[in-house]
């Protein structure tokens, strides 16, 4: 998915917050970091930070629901 929103560039500190939240993810899915649903989460979390979601909660709960943030971006 490409996006076309400017980018913030990902600092280590932005990293390690990002993994923190998909590990959150993970353990209550009972799914691998490493897994197609780890690696698919990711890319929607990095998409929804890069979209302008700062908080932590908001972040998790847009993963929980499986949020497109393309579909929400293009929506009226």
């Amino acid at each position: 998915m490409l996006t076309d929103w400017p980018k913030e560039a990902l600092t280590s500190e932005t990293m390690v917050f990002l993994k923190s939240i998909l590990q959150e993810w993970c353990v209550k899915n009972g799914a691998s970091i490493l897994s197609d649903a780890g690696a698919a989460k990711a890319r929607s979390l990095i998409d929804w930070y890069e979209f302008g979601i700062r908080d932590r909660d908001e972040l998790l709960r847009l993963l929980s629901e499986e949020i497109d943030p393309a579909t929400r971006a293009a929506s009226p």
